[in-house]
């Protein structure tokens, strides 16, 4: 009776018509069609809803705890609406004390939580199972055992996973089950094995698999097939690895595309293959297939989690930084969810397993759990400041284009704009001469000078090298006390900041109307400028401007050609 925990069927509908061939049939003898036709998906699925259909006419609650049962499979790939069928199974079954309901029905319930993330009530129907199960009936205490092993699979319980497999194949080789039961019990048990680096005995029970499954059970077959792939990956048999993973993902994923577990670690070993080459069309290609899985299903695992740091430390390499930071989210995404299932668990055993075989099993386990806990919290911790620091250099680097383009805009259209304004000519103003006397200068002396001055700008003196005020005052006929206070009276500016503001106006206008100027290098320009380096003059510009040259004739350039 075991191999109705497997059956998969489609379709079903909610009022369904008694034919005349089956009026008569009794529950029991439905039931036995059903299993007779076990392989024949459109009889199973029709004998199925007759079953529930008469059940419900007469009222039969066990009729109905079966016709629940078995119409469930008609949502294999809908977990969430099959976990409805399944309540209703258990709803009529919890009292009948039946030596298979309500215990299947919790089984498969669990299946379908898992399914779809929910660790804490699989457990709890687990364990709800095995309160159940009758004692004599170890044959069912082994299938809730044996899923209890899977969950301990799942959160890296691999030593005490492998314990029970061990004891199922040996209980399952003792009363000669076989079948598809038994390969799934193989199965999980090299998985153990692999996950706990034993890989020649991951090997020996993937072969002995692959020997059994070849004959009628292909899709637990192609299961075999991609586990023997991934242990080839360790043994460093690359091309052979790549040759069995690619041949058994796509009939998994045709005949099992509910086993997602095996799906993501096949393709997660994929992906390391390809790093190992060094082919990173491949490596993203493979690791892609993982992102969609997380995209477009609920499932989330330890593996998916490698498989986003493998993309992580792939735009590091190449410094895609907003990639970076996209990936990181989503292992943070990831990491929630298996720390949230991982706690639920935590409660839940510490609450309820304490079952006698696994009492001895619990405080490790426990133990495990709070250390992961801690890890995970330092993971955290580092990451997000990580994130913090990517997120402000972003920031920062948006800004800067952002003030950078806007003082560019007030260059170029300085009607519109007043931050940056063009040094004005020295005019001597009536309240500014009306000041001389302030200065301790002459007023007929100060006028002479800003005369002076006025020539040496209009003449383009400004741009002559090495020029210092002591220069420049004995070319005005002055002394370079005098000329300094002129200076900072009449332009309010330091003789040094007077000089420069004229050289960047003045090259900001050679380069708007004069082609050939842009021609220059930084450091011809500066030269031109009268500077002796470019570094000098690139200081000077940024002062006036806001902006340093390179950027401003990058930009000039895109204004005009476009």
């Amino acid at each position: 009776m075991i191999f109705i925990l497997i059956i998969t069927l489609t379709g079903y509908t909610q009022n369904t018509a008694i034919p005349d061939s089956v009026q008569n049939k009794t529950l029991d003898e439905l039931e036995n069609l059903l299993i007779k036709n076990v392989k024949d998906s459109i009889k199973v699925t029709f004998y199925a809803e007759i079953l529930l259909a008469k059940a419900k006419l007469k009222k039969d609650n066990l009729g109905l705890a079966k016709g629940y049962f078995q119409v469930s499979f008609n949502h294999i790939h809908n977990p969430s609406k099959r976990i409805i069928y399944l309540d209703s199974s258990i709803h009529y079954s919890s009292n009948l004390k039946h030596d298979l309901y309500p215990v299947i029905s919790y089984v498969n319930r669990a299946g379908s939580y898992k399914e779809i993330g929910n660790y804490n009530k699989a457990l709890d129907d687990y364990l709800k199972a095995l309160e159940f199960v009758d004692t004599v009936n170890t044959n069912l205490y082994n299938v809730v055992k044996h899923n209890i092993g899977r969950l301990k699979d799942e959160i890296g319980e691999y030593q005490e996973a492998k314990k029970i497999y061990l004891d199922v194949m040996k209980y399952e080789i003792h009363r000669e089950i076989k079948g598809e039961e038994h390969l799934i019990t193989i199965l999980m048990l090299a998985d153990s094995y692999r996950k706990l680096n034993q890989i020649d005995s991951a090997s020996y029970y993937t072969n002995l698999g692959i020997k059994e499954s070849i004959k009628d059970t292909l899709n637990v077959y192609y299961s075999f097939v991609l586990a023997e792939g991934i242990n080839q990956y360790y043994k460093k048999e690359y091309d052979a690895s790549i040759d069995s993973i690619n041949k058994s993902i796509p009939m998994i994923e045709k005949l099992e595309s509910h086993n997602m577990g095996a799906i993501v670690d096949g393709y997660l070993h994929l992906s390391k293959i390809y790093k190992e080459h060094s082919d990173e069309k491949m490596l993203l290609s493979s690791l892609e297939k993982i992102d969609w899985y997380y995209e477009n299903t609920k499932y989330r695992s330890l593996e998916m989690r490698e498989a986003y740091e493998l993309f992580i430390n792939y735009y590091k390499s190449i410094d895609d930084k907003n990639k970076q930071l996209y990936y990181i989210n989503k292992l943070f995404a990831v990491d929630s969810v298996l720390d949230r299932d991982y706690k639920s668990l935590n409660k839940t055993i510490t609450k309820k397993y304490d079952t006698p075989q696994l009492l001895k099993e619990k405080q490790h386990l426990i133990n495990t759990l709070q250390e992961k806990e801690k890890i995970v919290s330092l993971k955290y911790s580092i990451t997000l400041l990580a994130v913090i620091i990517l997120f402000i250099f972003f920031l920062s680097v948006y800004y800067r284009k952002v003030q950078y383009k806007k003082r560019y805009q007030a260059i170029m259209h300085p009607e519109n704009n007043l931050e940056i304004k063009k040094t004005e000519p020295l005019i001597a103003r009536e309240k500014n001469i009306n000041d001389s006397k302030s200065l301790g200068i002459p007023e007929n002396v100060v006028s002479e000078v800003l005369e002076r001055l006025t020539q040496f700008e209009d003449k383009n003196g400004f741009l002559t090298r090495n020029l210092t005020i002591s220069h420049l005052a004995k070319k005005l006929n002055t002394n370079s006390k005098y000329l300094s206070k002129i200076i900072n009276q009449y332009k309010q500016k330091r003789f040094s900041v007077y000089i420069n503001e004229l050289r960047v106006d003045y090259v900001i206008e050679q380069l708007k109307e004069n082609p050939k100027f842009r021609l220059y290098s930084i450091k011809g320009i500066a030269r031109e400028l009268g500077y002796n380096n470019d570094r000098a003059f690139s200081k000077a510009f940024y002062q006036k401007t806001g902006m340093y040259p390179s950027y401003f004739i990058k930009q000039l350039e895109k204004e005009i050609t476009t």
